[in-house]
Formats: structure tokens, C-alpha cells, sequence
């Protein structure tokens, strides 16, 4: 039995699977993100750790926990949490989307700037770790000097399992300092952010394994003593893994509240720099391509908090609302909607930029409003789209769709029209956790070939083809909305 933990941007998931790669049981439990200032969002690690515990009582009811063999690890990349030597967090996390550190983004940028961009292929922009670690070493100068280490949140969970303050490859990349070769810390840009060394943990690959549950842990945790456990990786390496994506050209879209678009590639074109992100692969040698797109699901979660007026996600709305804009045709009445609620991220990464809706008129009802919306983030995604088929000299030819989103049943109709290009909906919506399970067992020689056990592992549910007349209206909404956005200054 392996136990995977994944930890997710709004809930832990706990996802046990036996020695074929089936899933067995899922159970969630939910925790809160904070935005104590405007632009700023935090999550508790001692939440985390809660909620790992209350998960793992739910499971036992169902699964022994004596009988897992093997634990691994995913979570939500780019978040710092700083520890003492018991590790023990001194500071909330700071989590991808936070928008705090574009000071020290100009100052990184200015120091070692050009030295990332060689080595990563990466801008230095507020969604990767070190601009976070630069800010806190300036802002919170009393706690920085207290920390004995930074780590990543899943990094941290298991460290409450381990007593180990130690990372791995994946998330470790996601710092901008770590070379995709060697897959070891990068000293020299170390040095000169001025940054502590001894802030930065050894890093060790996925698979490998991490140590065992501490008797403190199994009495906390209800895990057995001596179980072993693995690293894991960042939940978009994991993701890829439960996505049976290794070669070239493979691809997944994920639509959760940041909707995330990855392919794999062998380059890291200049051409494309700034635009979208790359990163590692579970596996040494592999990369990947990243579209993040920060007002994915936020978007829906916005706009069905704003209609009920609780000012929460209100997913029976959301239902609701889905169903009265199928109703609507192609193009929502010429309803424009610039969705980004909350800065953008691929390919522009403007932390300026702002929702805009074109074309309102009192005539316009929700449910015209709510494809509108459901419109604007495809044709943001169809941007990343073309930039991966441009890196490759070719169509993508395999697109897995997953995720939250894929409820909201008009949107994935709405994007493979916007694409042209059918996709492939995959049965399992745990990808992430299921990779990390993947990566557990492969680590403890449970799987051999960790490549084929993912591919055997991943069922299609159905494939959405393209409609003809669909895909001409939005080639024509895809330019409007790429004109009006070079319209829009703020």
C-alpha cells in the first residue's frame, strides 16, 4: 500500500494505492489561505499539518495505516515556509501567487538576472522562491536570522513525518538556482543575492527515499513507526506523472483556481523567454513548459461568490450558472471579458494588469456574464497554446484535460473549440496525488518502469472534438481579445 499526500493550494488530499497503481480511497480535508494585505497570500503550516491528521483519521476508517508501506509526497510549488532547527515554522507560507516581492524581482533581476535566464531559461518574476526569500531576508529581518532552513510546503509536511528539513529536485529548480543538469544548488547566484547558505537544504531526487515516520510522528499521525518515506516532487512534476507525460510533445491542462498548462520539450527557446516558465521533471534529463494562469478557476470562483453574496466560491451556483450560459450562443452575445482578476500570468506576468468586461448592457444577463468569463481565460490559455506549438514546429497532438474545472461542463467545450485541437479527459482528476504515488512506489521498486506504470494507469473518460462553426467564431473572439488587451493600459 503507498500513501499519496498531496498538498494542494486549498486542500490536502490523501490518496492510498496498491502495488498495481489503482487508487483505493481518496479523503480531502480543507485548510485556509490568508491575505492579510492586498496582494499577499498565506497559508498556516501548522494547518497543514491538521489537516494531514484529520485526513489520516478519515482513511483509517477504511484502510489500515499499519498496512502502508510506503509514503510520498506533492505540493503546491514556489511557496517558502522558513523553520527553526526544530522545525518549527517561524513565518506563514508565502505562496506562488503572492504579489509582495516585486522590489526584490528588480533587484534580483538587476544582480543575477541574466545568470538565471543561462542557467533556467526563466525570468526572475514573483511566482518562483527566491524573490520571496530576498523579501524576507529584508522585511522580517528578526525571524530570517532565526530560520535554520527554507523549505517548500510539502518539503515541510514531510519533515514532520521525517524530522528532516531536506528538499528535492522539482521544487528546489523552482527557486531560480538550481542548475536542471547537475540538479544542485547554483553557489554562485547563492552568493550574490546575499542570501545565507545554510538557508538552502541538500537536495536528493523524487524517488529517493527521505527516511522513516519518527516514533513523535506515528504518535501524532496514527502512521506506523519505521514506515519509509519518500521525497515526492512539486504537484506539476507530479502532475505530469500522473499524467503519463515523459516525451516531447506530451501535454496536460489542469483547470484549477490557477489553470496550468504543461508540455514537455527538449529546449528552452530564447525566442519565447519570459512567457512562460520552465522546469524539471520528475526524472532526471526531462523538462518541462509551464502556462500558469493565476485567473483560471479564480475567475469562476469570483464571479459565483460575487452572485450569491457570500463573497465565497459557491460551487452549486457555479452549476447553476454553467448550465444558463450553455444556453448562450458562441461569443456571449459580443460580451468581452479580459479576465485577470488578480495580475496576469502567461504570457504577459504583469501583476498591473486588471479584469476588464467589453460590451455590457443592461440586456446582458448572468448567465451571458459567466461564459463571457469561461471565454476570456480560454483565450488566455489558447496563448500559451501556441506558444508550446511554436517550441515544437508542431500541433500538440495529445492534450489530457483535468482538474476541478472539468465540472463546469461547458468549459471544457468551450476550450477545445477555442483550441481547435481535441482533448482528452482523463478519467482520475487526482493526477498530482496519483503521480505521487507513482514516484513512491517507483522509489521503493514497487514499480519498475515508472513511465509505463503511469501510462497503463491513465484513463480516458472521453475525447471532445472540435466544432467547425464553433472553432471560426472564437478564432474571430481569440482576436478581439487579443487586440483589445494591447488596447488596455493601466
Amino acid at each position: 500500500m503507498i500513501l499519496a499526500v498531496d498538498l494542494g493550494s486549498s486542500q490536502l488530499k490523501l490518496l492510498a494505492m496498491d502495488g498495481l497503481g489503482n487508487t483505493k480511497k481518496v479523503c480531502t480535508a480543507p485548510y485556509r489561505t490568508f491575505t492579510p494585505r492586498p496582494g499577499w497570500l498565506e497559508q498556516k503550516p501548522e494547518d497543514w499539518k491538521k489537516a494531514l491528521q484529520s485526513g489520516l483519521k478519515e482513511l483509517a476508517q477504511e484502510i489500515e495505516l499499519n498496512q502502508v508501506d510506503v509514503i510520498s509526497f506533492s505540493g503546491h510549488m514556489s511557496g517558502v515556509v522558513l523553520v527553526d532547527g526544530e522545525m518549527e515554522p517561524l513565518y506563514p507560507c508565502i505562496m506562488l501567487s503572492d504579489l509582495r516581492s516585486s522590489q526584490e524581482c528588480r533587484i534580483l533581476a538587476e544582480t543575477v538576472g541574466e545568470e538565471i535566464r543561462k542557467l533556467t531559461g526563466n525570468p526572475v518574476i514573483q511566482a518562483f522562491s527566491l524573490p520571496k526569500l530576498l523579501w524576507l531576508k529584508e522585511k522580517e529581518k528578526e525571524i530570517y536570522e532565526k530560520a535554520a532552513a527554507w523549505l517548500s510546503p510539502k518539503d515541510y509536511l514531510r519533515g514532520c513525518l521525517t524530522g528532516k528539513a531536506e528538499t528535492e529536485a522539482t521544487d528546489a529548480f523552482n527557486s531560480l538556482c538550481v542548475d536542471p543538469e547537475s540538479r544542485t544548488w547554483e553557489e554562485e547566484i547563492i552568493r550574490k543575492t546575499g542570501l545565507r547558505r545554510n538557508l538552502f537544504p541538500a537536495i536528493h531526487e523524487p524517488y529517493e527515499e527521505a527516511g522513516t515516520v519518527t516514533r513523535e510522528a506515528s504518535a501524532w499521525s496514527g502512521l506506523k513507526e519505521g514506515t519509509k518515506v519518500v521525497y515526492g516532487a512539486a504537484d506539476m512534476a507530479c502532475g505530469a506523472v500522473g499524467n503519463g507525460l515523459f516525451q516531447t510533445g506530451d501535454s496536460t491542462l489542469t483547470l484549477g483556481t490557477c489553470a496550468t498548462f504543461l508540455a514537455m520539450t527538449e529546449s528552452v527557446p530564447e525566442s519565447e523567454f519570459g512567457k512562460i516558465t520552465f522546469h524539471t521533471h520528475a526524472l532526471p534529463g526531462k523538462m518541462y513548459a509551464l502556462g500558469s494562469h493565476f485567473n483560471g478557476g479564480l475567475v469562476v470562483n469570483w464571479i459565483s461568490g460575487m452572485l450569491s453574496g457570500s463573497g465565497e466560491a459557491d460551487y452549486k451556483l457555479v452549476g447553476v450558472l454553467s448550465e444558463e450560459a450553455s444556453q448562450i450562443p458562441p461569443g456571449s452575445q459580443n460580451v468581452l471579458t479580459i479576465p485577470f482578476l488578480a495580475g496576469s500570468g502567461s504570457p504577459y506576468y504583469n501583476d498591473r494588469d486588471r479584469g476588464v468586461i467589453l460590451g455590457i448592457q443592461t440586456a446582458v444577463t448572468r448567465g451571458v456574464l459567466f461564459r463571457s468569463m469561461l471565454e476570456g481565460v480560454s483565450c488566455n490559455l489558447r496563448q500559451t497554446l501556441e506558444i508550446f506549438e511554436k517550441i515544437q514546429g508542431r500541433a500538440l497532438e495529445r492534450i489530457v484535460l483535468g482538474g476541478g474545472g472539468v465540472k463546469v461542463r461547458l468549459w471544457p467545450e468551450i476550450i477545445k473549440d477555442m483550441f481547435n485541437r481535441p482533448l482528452l479527459e482523463a478519467e482520475n482528476s487526482d493526477a498530482s496525488a496519483v503521480g505521487a504515488g507513482l514516484i513512491g512506489g517507483y522509489g521503493q521498486g514497487i514499480f519498475k518502469d515508472l513511465e509505463k506504470v503511469a501510462r497503463e494507469q491513465l484513463t480516458i473518460k472521453r475525447t471532445l472534438e472540435p466544432q467547425t462553426d464553433n472553432v471560426k467564431i472564437y478564432a474571430s473572439l481569440y482576436q478581439r481579445y487579443l487586440d483589445a488587451y494591447s488596447r488596455l493600459q493601466f
